[in-house]
């Protein structure tokens, strides 16, 4: 056997645990990132937030001699930079006028899993039939979130086409978190690193043949069988470590908050809305300054305190993108939300217009679950009341005037009809889809019921006897 070499070009995979730091940050009502934020500034002492200091002023010498290595000169090329932007006021004045908000009248609960994944479920445009398997997929996963039927049992039991009940678990795992609804270990493992674009031939292999030999920790053996060397079966088994083998073990509904806070506030001045991040409940944080001057050449630091420092700092900063690109998410879908139902922010009465997680993905250009988990549990402050971002979305249906009408609106003129109607003659669905019919919305029978049941009305019979 003769040795050889050659050149190869391969795909790195470069993955750390801030990736993930970064979705669940994403993904937490404010209650849970403020408890986030302490414990991250208990840990991490180079966290401090960012609060004004008379002694930011003072920075180090930059007279001092130059003996440091290139890493070094790029650390105080870095120094130098943060304290040019720290010195930056970005801040903008208060409006006096603004009103405020009472967050202490909102009260919030806690979520189930199925409850999690329904909601996500009713926010994608899909046939009635292929819900209806989607639905029944949900309620057959494990603890653990994965598929434990099969698609013809979905198909028997809610009376769809083979075809359609595998659209419907396509559906299920384009949800979040990452892997839900898989129907083996494998499978959720190869759904999460697409979902990370880990595209690399050899980890797709070690997932689809070699699962029980790195269990074993026989790495020579996958090697071998792949065709690589040890060193890089290494490697792509330190990436795998870190998917989730239970994907529902990634979801957790935290304990029930005491009040619900909002994440943005809108508020109209002339003809233009302004949207504020809530800066309050989520603090703006800062590389200290005092351990930032630490690592200046010639402050008299030793080097085993510098190396530490800046992995603290590293870690710092990577938390504080994880905190802005929340914030800056949150704010983007929020801008979507308000040029797309302009006629509900007139008033507070107008209106909704259908808006899918998929319209506002495309738009931002982002993933389907980014959207997914920058609506779940976040809210919006109006002068109309306090608003959870996913009220905006859903659905909708055309009327004969070709104008736009959300499913939400069709809900909202259910109930008021409900409510306006004669207590001795309730009206029917039957009834109710006539009505809406008039009034230009053409919506099926089962379709109404569906939705009187989700509002939580009782059918005409329950209400007549009341």
């Amino acid at each position: 056997m003769e040795l050889s070499q050659r050149p190869e070009l391969r795909h790195k995979v470069t993955l750390s645990p801030q990736v993930y730091q970064g979705l669940n940050i994403l993904a937490m009502p404010i209650a849970e990132l403020q408890q986030l934020v302490e414990v991250e500034m208990l840990e991490n002492p180079v966290l401090e937030l960012d609060e004004p200091d008379t002694d930011d002023s003072e920075t180090a010498s930059d007279d001092e001699p130059n003996e440091s290595s290139e890493e070094d000169q790029a650390w105080e090329e870095w120094l130098d930079m943060y304290d040019d932007l720290e010195s930056m006021d970005l801040s903008a004045p208060r409006d006096p006028n603004a009103d405020v908000v009472n967050t202490e009248e909102f009260v919030g609960g806690i979520q189930s899993f199925d409850e999690y994944l329904l909601e996500q479920l009713a926010l994608i445009t899909i046939t009635e039939s292929v819900d209806r398997a989607a639905r029944a997929v949900i309620g057959s996963l494990d603890d653990d979130g994965f598929f434990v039927g099969n698609c013809a049992e979905i198909a028997a039991q809610v009376g769809v086409t083979p075809e359609e009940a595998e659209e419907a678990l396509g559906v299920v795992q384009l949800l979040d978190p990452p892997g839900v609804a898989a129907r083996d270990l494998a499978e959720a493992l190869l759904i999460q690193a697409t979902y990370l674009g880990l595209e690399e031939p050899l980890l797709e292999g070690i997932i689809r043949n070699h699962l029980d030999d790195i269990a074993a920790s026989h790495f020579r053996k996958v090697a071998r069988s792949l065709k690589t060397d040890e060193d890089e079966v290494r490697r792509v088994v330190e990436v795998l470590r870190t998917l989730n083998p239970r994907p529902a073990g990634a979801f957790s509904p935290g304990p029930s908050p005491g009040y619900i806070v909002p994440d943005v506030t809108i508020r109209r001045f002339d003809d233009e809305w302004v949207i504020t991040p809530n800066n309050e409940s989520i603090p703006t944080l800062r590389v200290s300054v005092r351990y930032r001057r630490m690592l200046r050449t010639g402050s008299g630091t030793d080097d085993e305190t510098k190396r530490y420092l800046k992995d603290k700092i590293r870690s710092a900063e990577s938390f504080i993108r994880n905190i802005d690109r929340r914030k800056d998410t949150v704010s983007r879908i929020t801008q979507t939300v308000l040029e797309v139902q302009a006629e509900f922010f007139e008033d507070g009465r107008g209106l909704l217009r259908p808006l899918r997680l998929e319209d506002v993905a495309v738009e931002l250009g982002v993933h389907l679950s980014t959207i997914s988990r920058g609506v779940t549990g976040k809210y919006m402050a109006t002068p109309y009341g306090l608003f959870e971002l996913k009220h905006f979305f859903s659905g909708g249906y055309r009327t004969r005037t070709g104008f736009d009408v959300a499913a939400t609106s069709v809900k909202q003129r259910i109930k008021e009809l409900v409510r306006e109607e004669d207590d001795r003659h309730p009206m029917s669905d039957q009834k109710l889809v006539e009505i809406l019919r008039v009034e230009g919305v053409t919506v099926a029978r089962r379709t109404v019921a569906k939705y009187r049941e989700e509002i939580g009305i009782e059918p005409s019979w329950a209400r007549r006897r009341r």
